[in-house]
């Protein structure tokens, strides 16, 4: 008996903060780069998340625009922030969204990078932002025991499409968080700045599912990569840097300490993916490294395409 081996997915990160940067706020541009992305190919799209810190539209209620305008597509959240949210709320959006999207929901999260642009918004909210992973970790636990109807004196409705609610995938790669993701999520969403990063990573989530007595095998394995392309690799190292400062306020060589960043050709990004693909990545979400909306459905359109080969 043969048994089939699932090829990887490919995804697009949205640009809804670069609607807010570079579309004057045209939250439209977001859902029509996700209806060319599923006609390109794209398995999956998905949109990031934050308030104050790097402003965009809010992820829940781009998805759900989302998903009213694809059929296809998964849609996933890279990474939303659960402590922006109160728990009830959270479990009750998520399980909304998953009945709108017919079960293509993709719950990434993280607990929020240790930055002041993070306690800032925390505190803005009057939340607690010194111990972050733990109270994610509660929120995210109770989103689970609402989905399970575990919760006296609450009944939540609707209950998400899928009787244990979307997939939860978790976007870290500290001790902590390599821990958690083997033993507790059913993903992991990593930022790895080099593929070798990026194994050693797993081999860690690996061992820790291994010790919680599951299978890693049943674990999504995913990659985030930010991408620039151009013919001349010093044009497309001028766009990623522009992007990225404008983007985080930093060059991109201070990002690409702790990020996956790539700026080439389309042959060296088809390269540079291939390596997180031999490391292990089974679902690449690919975010586009260009400080312009200018020819970008196009331009997505022909690094999907490159990729795609290199998955043939």
């Amino acid at each position: 008996m043969t048994v089939a081996v699932q090829r990887p997915q490919i995804g697009l990160l949205l640009p809804s903060r670069e609607a807010l940067l570079w579309a004057e706020s045209d939250l439209s541009v977001v859902i029509d780069a996700a209806r060319h992305a599923e006609k390109a190919g794209f398995d999956s799209v998905w949109v990031g998340d934050s308030l104050l810190a790097r402003p965009r539209g809010e992820p829940l209620a781009l998805a759900a625009g989302v998903a009213g305008a694809t059929t296809r597509v998964q849609l996933g959240t890279a990474v939303l922030l659960p402590l922006l949210r109160h728990p009830l709320s959270l479990a009750h959006q998520l399980a909304t969204l998953d009945r709108i999207s017919q079960g293509r929901l993709i719950a990434g999260v993280g607990p929020g990078a240790d930055l002041p642009g993070t306690h800032a918004e925390l505190m803005a909210l009057g939340v607690p932002s010194d111990r972050r992973v733990t109270a994610m970790m509660s929120t995210i636990e109770r989103c689970r025991r609402l989905w399970r109807n575990e919760e006296p004196g609450i009944e939540l409705q609707p209950r998400p499409f899928r009787p244990g609610g979307p997939p939860f995938w978790l976007g870290g790669a500290g001790p902590r968080m390599l821990r958690l993701a083997g033993t507790t999520f059913d993903g992991w969403l990593p930022l790895s700045p080099t593929p070798a990063d990026f194994a050693s990573g797993l081999r860690s989530v690996r061992e820790a599912a291994e010790k919680a007595g599951r299978d890693p095998d049943s674990l999504e394995i995913g990659v985030y990569l930010t991408i620039a392309v151009a013919d001349d690799p010093s044009e497309a190292a001028r766009l990623m840097d522009a992007y990225i400062r404008a983007y985080y306020g930093v060059p991109a060589e201070v990002m690409a300490r702790g990020m996956a960043i790539h700026a080439g050709t389309l042959e060296s990004a088809e390269e540079w993916t291939d390596a997180y693909l031999a490391a292990g990545a089974r679902h690449v979400v690919v975010r586009l490294g260009h400080p312009t909306l200018s020819d970008y459905n196009e331009t997505v359109r022909r690094l999907f395409e490159a990729l795609r080969r290199s998955l043939s």
